[in-house]
């Protein structure tokens, strides 16, 4: 039996990258946290959970080779998309000239107001949907800059190195809990899209990754009065996880009497000797509540009223 010729197989994804990086003289920037997708498998479950429609305007961020632009591009009414690889952007504007309505920005995402940059770039524009491969080197912070922007974002589809998802979608007491957690918790709810092995990235990374999907909330999901001093007890908390809670707070300054600390972590129902890791979101808000009501303020706040009794 004569063997079946593969002569005429269209190349593979990880062949068709590989191909233009060099076509481009480029390679992998692993201090940029570069690793770039070469699953269609994988590619085409984010295009499906992503559900873009004609009338959307996508934002991406990190596109690398394009492999998801090109999907994106073909779904969306507008695409922004945002590489800060000179070289690689280069690959993009070549690749995606075809594409009228994509936007190609080269620039570093985290240094961006998005606010002010979609009302400018596409006025009058409804929430954007965020969709990304982030870098694995900043997919934090570009998580925490992102998710407050409820008047931008309706969610962020986003995959990330498994540790970090772990992080987001911990639990009390569960390993990857922290202020991170806590944080997303405060502004969406968020849900696993599927995991992806490291083999489906080139060059193939250390960790497996990923898909999760933060459905930004209209507000915030519990009331404070102070936000700002509820994260800056979140991070003290956390700041010193295996302290209790009582010490842990005193050591970030957050009150300096020990018995006005813990009358108050009593009052508000929450045992002096637990550790951070042990609170829920609610309780964390609670708490914040009592202080803020015993007129705790913050560093900034206290060097303010310092500098004004010096003045006076």
């Amino acid at each position: 039996m004569r063997a079946t010729s593969h002569s005429n197989r269209p190349p593979s994804l990880g062949h068709e990258t590989r191909a233009l990086l060099r076509q481009y003289h480029l390679l992998p920037k692993r201090g940029l946290g570069q690793s770039f997708l070469i699953a269609p498998t994988v590619r085409d479950l984010i295009l499906r959970a992503a559900e873009v429609e004609p009338q959307d305007l996508v934002v991406e961020i990190g596109p690398g080779t394009g492999v998801l632009t090109e999907g994106l591009a073909e779904r969306a009414g507008w695409l922004m998309a945002i590489e800060r690889d000179p070289g690689l952007h280069q690959l993009l504007v070549d690749r995606l000239r075809d594409h009228p309505r994509v936007s190609l920005i080269c620039d570093d995402a985290l240094s961006f107001n998005f606010v002010s940059l979609l009302d400018e770039m596409f006025p009058g524009h409804k929430q954007a949907k965020l969709v990304s491969n982030l870098p694995y080197s900043v997919a934090t912070p570009l998580i925490l800059q992102l998710i407050p922007l409820r008047q931008c974002f309706s969610f962020l589809l986003v995959m990330v190195q498994r540790e970090v998802a772990q992080r987001l979608l911990a639990a009390p007491n569960e390993e990857g809990y922290s202020a991170l957690t806590l944080r997303c918790h405060y502004e969406a709810d968020v849900s696993v899209v599927a995991h992806v092995s490291r083999t489906a990235f080139y060059p193939k990374p250390a960790v497996d990754s990923t898909i999760v999907r933060l459905d930004l909330l209209p507000g915030p999901r519990v009331s404070v009065q102070s936000s700002d001093l509820l994260f800056r007890i979140v991070r003290a908390a956390f700041g010193q996880r295996r302290k209790m809670l009582r010490n842990a707070l005193l050591h970030a300054d957050i009150m300096a009497e020990p018995m006005a600390l813990e009358r108050t972590l009593v009052d508000a129902d929450i045992d002096p000797k637990r550790r951070g890791e042990t609170l829920s979101l609610d309780e964390f808000a609670r708490l914040a509540d009592r202080l803020h009501a015993m007129h705790v303020i913050s560093p900034q706040q206290a060097l303010l009223r310092e500098e004004d009794g010096a003045r006076n």
